[in-house]
């Protein structure tokens, strides 16, 4: 056909997967009502080809498997980080000892390291500060004896195990 746009190979996949994910997701939210539904789709759509345009495929590569167990640690993660953090601002008698330590990451500046940033801020007791295009990371925590660099570092190498071999974020 003279004057069509040739398709970009291998969006239509990625599109639809997202698209079904993305539509699962409403579903969850929302329920299978009819206009809910046609509200839905529209809004998979779009979120589709956002994410495509934001994140194309093969940028960022996960093993399926590790990213269930990732999934679970995480969840894991953040009911221990509650429960640490409530038990230390109801106890009076807990130690603090409260700093900013600097954590040097081997992960590239970019997704990976968010990534990583965001599971370490699960850490009881910790908060990365940001990062820059550096490897140092500032990290607020609450008791300076407590082994955070050994954390941080276990903590990231089970996030670099998730990702594929491939192009950096």
């Amino acid at each position: 056909m003279a004057g069509a746009q040739p398709q970009q190979p291998g969006r239509a996949l990625p599109f639809l997967i997202r698209m079904a994910v993305y539509l699962l997701f409403w579903i969850v939210l929302a329920g299978t009502d009819m206009k809910d539904m046609a509200a839905g789709i529209v809004t998979a759509a779009v979120a589709s080809w956002l994410s495509l345009s934001l994140l194309p495929p093969g940028e960022l590569t996960i093993r399926p498997g590790r990213a269930a167990g990732t999934f679970l640690r995480f969840l894991g993660q953040s009911l221990s980080a509650g429960v640490s953090v409530a038990r230390i601002a109801l106890s009076p008698a807990m130690p603090l000892k409260p700093g900013i330590m600097v954590y040097r990451t081997g992960l590239p500046p970019g997704l990976r390291r968010q990534a990583f940033m965001t599971f370490a801020s699960l850490l009881p007791g910790t908060l990365p500060l940001g990062a820059d295009a550096s490897d140092a990371i500032p990290v607020h925590c609450l008791n300076e004896d407590h082994p955070v660099a050994a954390q941080l570092a276990q903590e990231e190498e089970r996030l670099a195990a998730l990702f594929k071999e491939g192009p950096s974020a």
